[in-house]
């Protein structure tokens, strides 16, 4: 395996500012991740902080003793966030199935690989730290895959409606039909060597697991333990008890929190940033949990009373809540960044694009609280090209570049218009045009005639139009069977590096290369050398 890397431009306009250094960073971070000392001045900050490092290592240990089989390394990371100098490197995602697409892979690879480089770096010890979003409750989001029939690409979702609101962490799954569904994915993998063994390990995980987040920490622990990975859900109700004081201090400072969230959005927007984060200033940032499980988003009155699904809650009823049954209380988009670094002695928060643009709205969010907002560093983007693949990219040639940025239906297009003497597509569109401008004088003088008859000619017109069409598609069918062998390859292309017009990424899942490659491929990834300079990183396996 090898690496190469790639410049290219972020979709999102604040974070390519930040990445090509056109942005002012002091107004959204308090940390300039380019500089050399960036970490040195955190670990400066942090000594003027205290931690409850006994209570967060026992309750870590506890919950991996309850939920995964003891791993040596884990647990040692986890004894040794009890040392008074240790920091985390920590990042979070959604439960997917599977550990769902790529990006998530390649967040905890991110943590893992910065934990260790500034480790070392360092001379403290860095405990990576994989944060589970166990709150969110969008099952729609996390309940798919997507797969590759027939050389096009199909959503594959599980047959499991979510009506009710409440946390993923606590939805139930069906065991036969995750199976069934389990079972579909890896038949359109197409068996192999390694097929077998790895689903024998994912029944494994998937019979012991009694709900979607338990079945997703149990894959995601097995592919990362030997490398020391703590998981944290964030959904867990024994860690409210962890939680509880600061929920009170939430509470207390909750009106300026929207205000101040308010302003720094409304910032954003004078310097031409598109907000990410929907709320107003009426929100608690907070959620109410019922006994059935469901979950309500409470919102402050002119009284400072709350409101959750219509029960009125007052303040001191709620700072009673945090104080007595914090597990009734969790946290939204807003104040969950606020909690982990409540919680953790964070030395940088490994962030996908859109985090990062959303934590920019959280600046003075974090200062009405008192706390700086730790570096937060952009997360490993990476794609992974076959051999097969880059073999189809030399026959065509077309660069792995000229796909991010032109897209393979272009290059397709264009590798078409050199190889045909004729452009068809130019000679039908100006035919197209000239039978137009002839059929509006004939209507016109139709209607002249007959003014009743305007339907039949809206209809004529349009047949005549859909037959040049026709024979736009035939003509098309038969380039594409003229060269179908290179037509094949471009479909692969995009099918591999580009599905759904977007990266790699984003649609494919891990297992794919996992039953391909064999169950040391993700290791063999894991101990690249990478390096955090927001270049898009091409591994060639």
């Amino acid at each position: 395996m090898e690496i190469t890397e790639l410049s290219l431009r972020h979709t999102n306009r604040l974070v390519d500012d930040l990445a090509n250094s056109r942005l002012n960073t002091v107004d959204y971070f308090d940390y300039e991740i380019s500089k050399e000392d960036v970490y040195e001045k955190r670990i400066n900050d942090l000594k003027n902080r205290t931690f409850a490092r006994e209570k967060l290592s026992e309750y870590l240990l506890n919950y991996h003793h309850r939920h995964f089989p003891e791993k040596a390394e884990v647990i040692e990371n986890i004894e040794r966030l009890k040392h008074p100098e240790s920091l985390v490197v920590v990042g979070g995602q959604q439960a997917g199935l599977l550990t769902g697409p790529l990006y998530t892979i390649h967040k905890i690879i991110s943590i893992l690989v910065l934990s260790k480089q500034q480790e070392k770096k360092l001379a403290v010890p860095v405990v990576p730290i994989f944060w589970v979003a166990g709150e969110d409750h969008d099952f729609a989001e996390i309940n798919h895959l997507f797969i590759c029939q027939n050389k096009m690409i199909r959503k594959k979702a599980i047959h499991n409606k979510q009506t009710e609101k409440i946390p993923v962490f606590h939805k139930e799954l069906d065991q036969e039909e995750c199976w069934k569904w389990v079972s579909g994915i890896f038949e359109s993998f197409g068996e192999t060597d390694f097929t077998n063994q790895l689903m024998s390990s994912v029944k494994l995980a998937l019979d012991s697991s009694r709900t979607y987040t338990q079945f997703f920490e149990k894959l995601t622990y097995e592919m990362f333990s030997d490398y020391g990975l703590v998981i944290m859900n964030s959904a867990d109700p024994e860690l409210r008890k962890l939680e509880s004081p600061f929920f009170q201090q939430l509470i207390r400072q909750n009106e300026e929190i929207s205000q101040n969230l308010a302003s720094q959005q409304h910032f954003m927007k004078s310097n031409g940033y598109e907000p990410i984060l929907e709320t107003d200033e009426k929100s608690a940032n907070l959620f109410y949990h019922k006994e059935s499980g469901d979950r309500f988003l409470l919102h402050r009155t002119d009284e400072k009373m709350y409101l959750a699904d219509g029960k009125t809650i007052s303040e001191d009823e709620l700072r009673h809540l945090a104080e007595q049954y914090p597990e009734k209380l969790s946290n939204n988009v807003v104040t969950r960044p606020l909690m982990q670094e409540y919680l953790l002695p964070t030395l940088a928060f490994i962030a996908g694009p859109g985090e990062i643009a959303y934590w920019a709205e959280l600046k003075k969010v974090f200062q009405t609280i008192g706390f700086k907002m730790p570096p937060v560093v952009p997360r490993l983007n990476i794609t992974l090209l076959e051999r097969s693949i880059e073999t189809d990219l030399s026959d065509v040639d077309l660069t792995i570049e000229n796909v991010f940025v032109k897209g393979v239906q272009q290059a397709r297009e264009e590798w078409i218009s050199m190889k045909e003497p004729v452009d068809f597509e130019s000679q039908l569109e100006k035919s197209k045009h000239e039978v137009e401008q002839i059929h509006r004088s004939l209507r016109s003088a139709a209607l002249a005639i007959d003014s009743s008859i305007e339907p039949f000619l809206k209809k004529n017109v349009y047949f005549i139009q859909s037959q040049l069409d026709l024979l736009g598609s035939h003509i098309d069918k038969k380039i594409q069977q003229k060269h179908r062998v290179e037509m094949d390859k471009f479909t692969r292309i995009e099918n591999s590096l580009n599905p759904n017009g977007g990266f790699q990424e984003r649609t494919w899942n891990i297992y794919y290369y996992l039953n391909k490659y064999g169950p040391n491929f993700l290791s063999e990834i894991v101990q690249l050398r990478y390096s955090f300079n927001d270049k898009h990183k091409i591994v060639k396996i």
